[in-house]
């Protein structure tokens, strides 16, 4: 049977300045950064952190890596390392008990029950392992699924909110891309 996840709460909106600020708090000062989609293509909103991480690829250059890590993150930590990842934001489903489309940057210390649906590791032990291997700050940006049953492709509310979610990032990358070219400049 196929699971469908739907709940009936206010939704977060990541054009939200609350969003927007405690993201721009967490990569201030950091040189590099690295994004990880983590997801499964083939359970449809599973997919998601590969859709947005697919629709930034364009940034990657010397500062910001883009990987689509799939269901195995732990397996590109080197790549990390060897990057010198300063901050990790990592991009995923994560069934939260929330509205469909509601986002939540997920620090280690408000993981709570939240869990991801494809990879191995426990959320809390990725963090702290990729944290332990890297030496950067790794956060998640969790987005609530709507289904996760066998599928290509995401629901259209799904689909529609990571595409809210690349606009804002982009916009907030470059801008803080902008902000170290200036200091640099200095």
């Amino acid at each position: 049977m196929a699971r469908t996840i739907a709940y009936s709460f206010v939704e977060m909106n990541v054009t939200d300045l609350e969003f927007q600020e405690e993201l721009g708090d967490f990569i201030a000062g950091a040189s590099r950064i690295a994004f990880l989609g983590i997801g499964n293509d083939l359970r449809t909103d599973d997919g998601l952190g590969l859709v947005i991480v697919g629709g930034l690829k364009h940034l990657e250059g010397p500062r910001i890596l883009i990987e689509n890590v799939g269901s195995v993150p732990e397996a590109f930590a080197s790549n990390l390392t060897e990057f010198g990842a300063e901050r990790v934001i990592m991009v995923d489903a994560a069934d939260m008990l929330k509205p469909p489309g509601y986002v939540e940057l997920i620090t280690k210390d408000r993981i709570g029950g939240i869990t991801l649906s494809t990879h191995r590791m426990p959320l809390s032990l990725l963090m702290q392992f990729l944290e332990d291997r890297t030496g950067a700050q790794c956060i998640v940006l969790g987005v609530q699924p709507k289904s996760v049953e066998f599928g290509e492709g995401l629901t259209p509310e799904i689909h529609t909110k990571a595409e809210k979610i690349i606009s804002t990032l982009e916009t907030m990358l470059k801008q803080h891309l902008r902000g170290k070219e200036n200091v640099q400049d200095d």
